[in-house]
C-alpha cells in the first residue's frame, strides 16, 4: 500500500492516509530461535499429555 519512491506524497504523509504509524511500517519481527521453539513444543506436549494440571 505504501510505496517508498512515491513522487508525490512522503512515507509520513502515506502512513496518515493508511492510519498507519511510521514505526509499524518499519518493524521487522523477529523470528524465534531453535530453543524458544523446542521449549514451546515441549510445554505443548507436557499440557497435551495432562490437560488438567493448574486446574482445582
Amino acid at each position: 500500500m505504501i510505496k517508498r519512491n512515491h513522487p508525490e506524497l512522503s512515507i509520513s504523509q502515506q502512513c496518515k492516509l493508511v492510519q498507519l504509524s511510521r514505526s509499524a511500517f518499519y518493524y521487522t519481527p523477529v523470528g524465534i530461535d531453535a530453543d524458544t521453539l523446542a521449549l514451546m513444543k515441549e510445554i505443548d506436549r507436557f499440557f497435551t499429555k495432562y490437560p488438567f494440571f493448574g486446574n482445582r
